[in-house]
């Protein structure tokens, strides 16, 4: 298990498990995170004010837009509240379905939706310490 950076290291929900998936599939899946995030670029599915995971872009990027944002609407003597979320762990709740239909959505071909299906399907995760492991838990 890998601690997250900064937090409280007492706290269990505050570690990752570490990945020990072959190294073909990873190979595969950052060719295929590549590609994916490429064809979301290139055909505009983003929101510009996306900035996470997308090269070029960071919380900066973010931040500066919301300043502008608060900014133009005190020029315009608009008011304006701010309502903050924390989505930790966003990626752990994500229901597969809706994703898939989503990627239907954006015109995703059977062959693409049928690969994120299999990803997706029947994987698990086990921790490994001081020589015993977890029971497997669905992914």
């Amino acid at each position: 298990l890998l601690k997250k950076p900064g937090l409280d290291p007492a706290d269990l929900s505050n570690y990752r498990p570490v990945s020990n998936l072959r190294f073909i599939a990873k190979a595969v899946e950052n060719v295929v995170a590549r590609q994916f995030s490429q064809h979301l670029e290139e055909s505009s599915y983003l929101d510009p004010l996306q900035s996470g995971f997308r090269p070029g872009y960071s919380t900066e990027t973010a931040l500066v837009a919301l300043v502008d944002d608060l900014w133009r609407a005190r020029d315009r003597g608009c008011s304006s509240v701010l309502v903050l979320l924390d989505l930790s762990a966003a990626f752990d709740t994500i229901d597969h379905g809706i994703m898939l239909r989503r990627l239907e959505g954006l015109g995703m071909g059977n062959i693409v939706l049928r690969w994120f299906s299999f990803f997706l399907t029947g994987r698990t995760q086990s921790v490994l310490a001081g020589g015993q492991r977890s029971s497997p838990r669905p992914l």
